[in-house]
């Protein structure tokens, strides 16, 4: 009985070609389309979060109390090789940098802007998350005296500054003393972290201890990259309860804008699901009903000579479900195209590049490919399927045999 109903039900669905072909490219259209918007989407969110885990906060970052409400080097983290070398050697860290962070005047012969000086090592820094790769101009090093900075982008346009020009960066050292150290331009970076872009002076680790008057075994952070598929939050409880002296904050905590967008990004995400669905829900609910109307004296015919209204119901859901399918597939092929396209070449914005890096996006956005595009899709159009057969089935249902073929 199945193969004869699924076999009807083939044969129903082709009995009018172009209304069922046009119904199978709605929805195969209107899926790749979605499964693009999805991708690129969660791409744009993904690629923001992690240059900024990349290049600043990593996962986790840890701080001597008070630090991040004062901002001032008086509360800052003493002891910070056992700091590391512990972080190290817990199983969930992949990678531990520390940083000496102050802020203070960046100026030039023809302007001065609030920045902020980082001191790292570069080769921690681009085991961590690759900082080097950000450099758009110059080379991610300090020169032989450690006299060079790399500063980023959107602070260089600020005081018109290129590489090799030099740059005076004052602040107030650890004992409240002003010092001032001028340093010439070796690279820029973009990361579209604008807390990088718009503000940060990388330099070496001496040269900071220099103008902070920091000791070797002082900074004002540590950061940690996690290793995949560590769970952040229950990572975070068991640090604050190893080392309750130390102000321990994630991403999400340093970072709310992005974690706020990352939520609107699903919001924005399910409602473009929502009216996909909803299209294709009244595109196979508008097609049974003609075909119903269309084969109303037939379906009265099979049931005058004795067969029962689930063969006809279940041919009606068959129907639907091919239809579905078939969207379904087309929209596979074809969004798994797009998707694959958008990995691995972008959709390309530089004609807009100023006005996305304001918002710290970038200019080539990259899509994600995630496996639940695919399967909540699927489950989405079977349901959309079977709940538009509702209406038909309700009026094949209320069909009379007879005044049917009498043509009443």
């Amino acid at each position: 009985m199945f193969k004869l109903n699924l076999k009807m039900a083939w044969l129903n669905v082709w009995r009018r070609k172009v209304r069922s072909l046009l119904v199978i490219l709605m929805i195969g259209v209107s899926m790749s389309v979605m499964l693009a918007i999805q991708g690129l989407y969660d791409g744009m969110t993904r690629h923001m979060i992690e240059s900024t885990l990349r290049s600043e906060s990593g996962e986790i970052s840890l701080f001597a109390p008070s630090y991040r409400l004062h901002q001032n080097l008086t509360y800052r983290l003493k002891e910070t090789h056992r700091i590391i070398e512990e972080m190290k050697n817990m199983p969930e860290v992949r990678s531990v940098v520390k940083r000496i962070r102050v802020t203070g005047l960046a100026s030039t012969a023809r302007k001065s802007t609030f920045a902020k000086l980082v001191g790292i090592d570069i080769e921690n820094e681009n085991l961590f998350g690759g900082l080097e790769a950000f450099v758009v101009d110059g080379t991610m090093s300090f020169g032989e005296n450690d006299e060079g900075a790399v500063i980023g982008k959107k602070l260089a346009e600020d005081l018109n500054l290129e590489v090799g020009e030099r740059v005076i960066f004052s602040a107030q050292d650890s004992h409240g003393e002003l010092s001032a150290i001028s340093l010439r331009i070796k690279g820029l970076v973009r990361t579209t972290n604008m807390a990088i872009d718009d503000l940060a002076i990388f330099v070496s680790q001496e040269k900071s201890r220099a103008i902070t008057a920091l000791g070797e075994d002082e900074s004002t952070e540590v950061a940690l990259r996690l290793k995949e598929g560590v769970d952040i939050d229950l990572f975070q409880s068991k640090l604050e309860k190893g080392w309750p002296g130390l102000e321990i904050y994630s991403w999400k905590a340093l970072y709310p804008a992005l974690d706020q967008m990352q939520v609107m990004t699903n919001i924005f995400n399910g409602i473009t699901f929502a009216i996909v669905m909803t299209m294709v829900f009244i595109g196979i609910l508008g097609v049974m009903f003609v075909s119903i109307l269309e084969r109303i004296r037939e379906f009265g015919i099979v049931l005058a000579i004795g067969e029962p209204y689930r063969f006809l119901r279940t041919q009606v859901i068959y129907e639907a479900l091919i239809l579905g399918a078939g969207g379904y597939i087309f929209g596979v092929v074809a969004g798994s195209s797009a998707l694959l396209y958008l990995q691995s070449y972008g959709l390309d914005l530089s004609r807009f590049s100023a006005g996305l890096a304001e918002f710290g996006m970038a200019s080539i956005l990259y899509a994600a490919i995630k496996f639940h595009y695919f399967t909540t899709t699927f489950a989405a159009i079977v349901l959309a399927a079977l709940l538009s057969v509702v209406l038909p089935l309700r009026r094949l249902k209320m069909l009379n045999p007879i005044e049917v073929i009498q043509g009443d």
